[in-house]
């Protein structure tokens, strides 16, 4: 038990972002808990406060304001360990955080750290790490393998600073259901149609682009009939640009863009297959791993983290980046075959108990606490 001590876990986003960084900060708290600190010894900061509480700062990772307030925080409550989520090197925050005594500082990260590097290029990275340790944080925890090589072959990290946890998701939360109809209710889609589910941010390296061209390919090959692009998301005007592609075919009644939901595990759940078509570099994706739990076979785009969420020819299928007539071909040679449709939503439920339970993650992080 960690009885003396605390924690200080930072998130470099507003406090209430929502969705996938809420969740982290609930596995980070829950972690903490099970390596031992107690719940008032567990503090957290953002970069912007919108409920104040005696555990909640205000800091920035390279402001030194919060250079100076970290230390002023670390010394009054004692803190021994920090967890900073997607802290960069080199880092003012890092450099306070060491002078004032940490001796446990974790970076977490949940993106890419950098591009990939060989030859001359790299070995100057790793001559940087040497010479700026004193302001890097002494361990990286990164949510796949993807991840972790942008580290150790991107910037020159040490790979014995590093480590792989992947995400884990609730697999009582996200579960298969039997008797389906939840989406078509909600959104008055016709009770024949074939789900195909997106969720998730809509900037353009997301693919959104990809995923209605590829509902426009399905209807000029005459295709469409019993499919329903459900794409979960978009706040204010983002739709718009992805609309103007289809809005001239007969697609336009096929895609259904139903904004920003509180009701995600319900349509996941109740929906056929799951579709992330990024086109930029892209993490090992929470939604990835909450569609797999709920037993929905997974079409990903093969790069980056999602290349290790959906296993090729089991659980669904990784397609080229921006390829949409190859994505097209792949989502409907799932969705007309019942018997392969079935077996890979039972590996699709399979995979995520095995590797992607959030309390194994909990416990994980835990220990590098």
């Amino acid at each position: 038990m960690q009885l003396n001590n605390s924690i200080l876990i930072m998130i470099h986003c507003e406090q209430h972002t929502g969705y996938a960084i809420g969740k982290l900060e609930v596995i980070f708290m829950k972690s903490a808990l099970a390596g031992g600190y107690d719940k008032r010894n567990i503090f957290f900061s953002f970069t912007k406060v919108r409920e104040p509480s005696e555990n909640i700062y205000e800091l920035r990772y390279n402001d030194d304001v919060s250079a100076l307030l970290v230390k002023d925080i670390i010394i009054t409550h004692r803190i021994d360990t920090i967890v900073a989520f997607d802290l960069p090197y080199p880092s003012k925050i890092a450099k306070a955080a060491k002078q004032a005594g940490v001796g446990n500082l974790i970076s977490y990260w949940g993106a890419s750290m950098s591009g990939l590097n060989s030859g001359i290029k790299l070995t100057l990275k790793k001559i940087e790490w040497l010479f700026r340790g004193k302001s890097a944080p002494d361990f990286f925890i990164f949510e796949s393998k993807a991840m972790q090589l942008t580290a150790i072959k991107g910037r020159g990290v040490p790979e014995s600073k590093t480590t792989v946890i992947p995400l884990g998701v609730d697999i009582d939360e996200y579960k298969p259901v039997i008797s389906k109809g939840y989406v078509h209710k909600q959104l008055n889609i016709p009770s024949d149609r074939k789900i195909i589910f997106y969720s998730g941010h809509m900037e353009e390296r997301k693919g959104i682009r990809t995923i209605v061209k590829a509902a426009r390919h399905l209807s000029e090959t005459g295709r469409i009939a019993v499919v329903h692009f459900v794409l979960c998301g978009n706040k204010g005007n983002e739709a718009d640009t992805y609309i103007e592609e289809i809005k001239d075919s007969p697609a336009i009644n096929h895609v259904t863009f139903a904004g920003y939901r509180e009701d995600i595990p319900l349509l996941m759940q109740n929906s056929d297959l799951g579709v992330i078509a990024s086109t930029g570099w892209d993490s090992f994706t929470m939604s990835s791993i909450e569609m797999l739990a709920s037993g929905i076979p997974l079409i990903a785009s093969n790069l980056g983290g999602l290349a290790e969420t959906t296993v090729h020819g089991q659980t669904g299928y990784l397609v080229p980046p921006g390829d949409y007539i190859n994505l097209a071909e792949s989502l409907y040679s799932l969705l007309a075959n019942d018997s392969l449709l079935r077996q890979y939503s039972s590996n699709a439920r399979a995979r995520a108990q095995h590797y992607f339970q959030i309390q194994d993650q909990i416990i994980r992080i835990s220990k590098f606490l």
